[in-house]
Order: C-alpha cells, then structure tokens, then sequence
C-alpha cells in the first residue's frame, strides 16, 4: 500500500492528515427488527434472524440482541453460523430474558435463535436485533 504522506497506512493509527491511495472504501449498513416469536410445539425449534449473502470474512458486524420474554421453562441460545443456516456454528452464546447480548464479530452470516424445547408455549420470545454491518468495496 502506498501513500502520499509520512504515516503508515493499514490497522496503526495516525494521527493528522492521512490521505493512502490504496485504502479500502468500507460501507455501512445498519437493520434493526423486533423479534416475535411463537413456540407452537414443546420441542426445540430454531429461526434464523440475521442472514447476509456477503463473503463472511470480509464482513465485520457489531450490534446486539435483546430477549425481553421467553416461556419460563425454555432456554433461548444464539448461535452465529457460517455458511447459511445448515453452516457451521462458530460461536454460541446463551441469553436470557431480560438481557442483551452486545457483539462485534467477523466470519459468520447468518444468526439463529434456538429455542430449546420445554413445557409453556407462552409467552412468545420476543426482543430486538440491532445489526451493524461493515464491508469494503474494491
């Protein structure tokens, strides 16, 4: 990479004028949704509630998910795949209703909420999602 002033370009940080011919153009998107789900049998089911068609390790995503309601006796767990929804899980949290996972992740697309089985079919889970993606464009 080169560039037109003294300062190294790339991870470092710079401070002034910084002006490289070669660095990267990042965009940024941003989806926020409600999450409403309803359990209609006991056993476990999953959802996919974040699937993007990028390249997973050119995709750097921060953001959050909160459960505010869930059927007591179920466990809700996050699990961020690559490669869609049958992909493999590279990382798995668990929540809680009334709390938030907060994340700032790369190598995944795709986002599934599992609902593990249990006996209450309500109240529904639901929460929000609040994805914030960044991506460079050649």
């Amino acid at each position: 990479m080169s560039c037109q002033t003294n300062f190294t370009c790339g991870p470092s940080v710079a401070y002034g004028s910084l002006n490289c011919s070669n660095a990267p153009t990042y965009v940024q998107d941003q989806v926020c949704s409600d999450i409403n789900i309803t359990p209609i049998t006991t056993g476990a089911f999953s959802t996919d509630i974040y699937r993007s068609n990028l390249n997973p390790s050119r995709l750097y995503v921060s953001g959050f998910i909160s459960i505010t309601g869930a059927p007591a006796t179920r466990t809700i767990t996050v699990n961020f795949r690559s490669g869609g929804p049958t992909g493999t899980i590279v990382e798995t949290d668990t929540i809680l209703p009334g709390t938030s996972l907060v994340f700032n992740k790369t190598g995944f697309d795709t986002i599934e909420l599992l609902v593990g089985a249990g006996d209450d079919l309500t109240p529904n889970v639901t929460g929000q999602i609040c994805v914030t993606s960044r991506y460079a464009v050649n």
